[in-house]
């Protein structure tokens, strides 16, 4: 048997990167504060969920969406933790503690994304195309993180995953894998999340 915890996400700013400023400039001044303060709540309810289930981080996996399979994964939690994001800085710890920073994500689908949200963040009138095409990208890394934590969590593993709100990896997962929600999958903030 394996075990995964998951924990659908919001980004922060900081781990949206350059995309940040785009989606914050579609944003009133009230949305934006609304989106920062529920950003900060969710990831201190995260944090201390997570201290509460009393792990052994020595035996646990973390999974990181839009952490890409490289050799340089230490280097990129690092670098979007210190620019500020509470969700790598938890990265950071659960990697202090003892968990194993896993490569989750394409590098190639993840640019791909990244092109295509630049593309759609920018435009004056999202298009029916664009969202297709965003949905199908979407389908297509969840695929692959699904392979992903198929190929690196072993029999008696458990692993964390961290995945925004609009994946829909439950089903893709292998059957093997018991999918633990300690918060459920909370509702769709818009403009929260990708």
């Amino acid at each position: 048997m394996r075990a995964l915890i998951y924990f659908p996400i919001i980004h922060s700013p900081q781990d949206l990167g350059s995309l940040s400023q785009v989606a914050s400039n579609i944003r009133t001044n009230e949305q934006q504060n609304n989106y920062l303060d529920a950003v900060q709540q969710f990831w201190e309810m995260i944090g201390s969920t997570i201290e509460g289930l009393r792990l052994d981080y020595k035996t646990i996996k973390i999974y990181q969406d839009g952490l890409p399979v490289c050799g340089e994964i230490k280097e990129i939690v690092a670098e979007v933790a210190e620019s500020g994001s509470l969700n790598h800085r938890l990265l950071q710890t659960l990697n202090q503690k003892g968990g194993m920073l896993i490569g989750t994500e394409s590098p190639e689908l993840l640019a791909r994304e990244y092109a295509l949200m630049t593309q759609m963040l920018s435009a004056v009138d999202s298009t029916e195309t664009c969202s297709e095409d965003a949905q199908t990208l979407l389908d297509l890394r969840d695929e692959y993180i699904a392979q992903r934590i198929d190929e690196t969590l072993q029999n008696n593993e458990m692993g964390i995953l961290f995945l925004g709100l609009m994946h829909n990896i439950e089903k893709k997962l292998p059957k093997d894998i018991v999918v633990i929600q300690p918060l459920g999958k909370p509702n769709i903030i818009k403009g929260c999340n990708s």
